[in-house]
This record gives structure tokens, sequence and C-alpha cells, in this order.
């Protein structure tokens, strides 16, 4: 089931206009009182096709952050423009410091193929974001981002997949009860 609508996914967000679309997902997330407050946040660096986030990467009011696959696991580091190679999977990723301290991460903006309103997210089959989530101490702020036309009734959620606090599309802001 996750494979098949995976696959209805990665062909209907080909056919989008992906930078227009990520311009207004990126203007609902600014209108949030909690990325506002957030100062240390975790993104991504985006795929073809997936919500862009690199105009978010340019505010220097925050400080970024951005992972990278470091066997089955994600390891954090600063993001810093210059600093970057492709990495895992043809993805950008930072070749900077590890960051160990993680507590001070306010927020994680966390890439989606698909997603329902129940707040869970369909990713790329791996589980990378899931454990790493699960592992942390503190409980940031977790964001999916996607467009309107990949939320789904279901995404069939297994027991080990986490869902979002708040779930942000190019037409709505869903806050998602626990």
């Amino acid at each position: 089931m996750k494979n098949e609508l995976r696959k209805k996914s990665l062909a209907i967000r080909k056919k989008l206009n992906t930078e227009e679309l990520s311009k207004k997902i990126l203007f609902n997330l600014s209108l949030l009182d909690e990325y506002r407050n957030s100062n240390n946040i975790l993104c991504y660096y985006p795929l073809k096709y997936e919500v862009n986030t690199l105009n978010l990467l340019k505010n220097n009011d925050k400080v970024w952050y951005l992972p990278r696959v470091k066997g089955n696991e994600l390891e954090i580091c600063r993001y810093e423009p210059e600093n970057l190679s492709c990495g895992s999977f043809n993805i950008m990723e930072p070749k900077g410091e590890i960051i160990k301290d993680l507590t001070t991460i306010d927020m994680i903006i966390v890439p989606a193929v698909a997603a329902d309103k129940n707040g869970y997210r369909l990713g790329w089959g791996k589980g990378y974001y899931d454990r790493f989530i699960f592992s942390l101490k503190n409980k940031p702020i977790i964001v999916f981002l996607i467009y309107d036309k990949l939320l789904f009734d279901t995404v069939y959620p297994d027991s080990y997949d986490m869902k979002c606090d708040i779930l942000i599309s190019d037409k709505e802001i869903l806050r998602i009860e626990c």
C-alpha cells in the first residue's frame, strides 16, 4: 500500500507548479508563532519536486541545521551554504562538524512524499527521520510541509511512524492533536 501511494504521489507532484506552491507553503509557515519564536531549526535541503525550503535557509534571524546520512542514522550539522556536498541519495548535505547537543533545536521541518490529516507522513521508506526524532531527549515542534494535492485520507502508518505537531500545505495549517 505504501509503495503504491508513494508512486502515485511522486507522479502527482511532477505535474504540480511546485515553486509557486512552495511559496504559499512557506508563507503559511511564516504565519506561525511557533516558527517566529523558534531560533534553532532543523530543516532539509529539497530534492526536485519537494517543497522548496531554500528561501527559508536564507533567513539569517534563525540558526539552521541540516541532516546528513551516516549509515542508518542522521547526523545534524549547522547549515553553511558554502559547506555542502552531494551526499547519500544525491541530497545536498552539510560537511561541517556534527552537533552533539540537540536540545537547543526548537523546530524540525521534515520532508514528506505524502501525508494525511491525522498528522502522519509518507517518506521514502528508510525511517531516518522517525528514528532520529524518537531518539531525541527534548521535544521540538515537528512540522510537515506538503502540497495539498498530496494530502490523503491515510498514508497507512505503522506503529513506529511519528506524527507531526503541525502540518502545513499550500491551502491550510493543521494543528495535530496527539
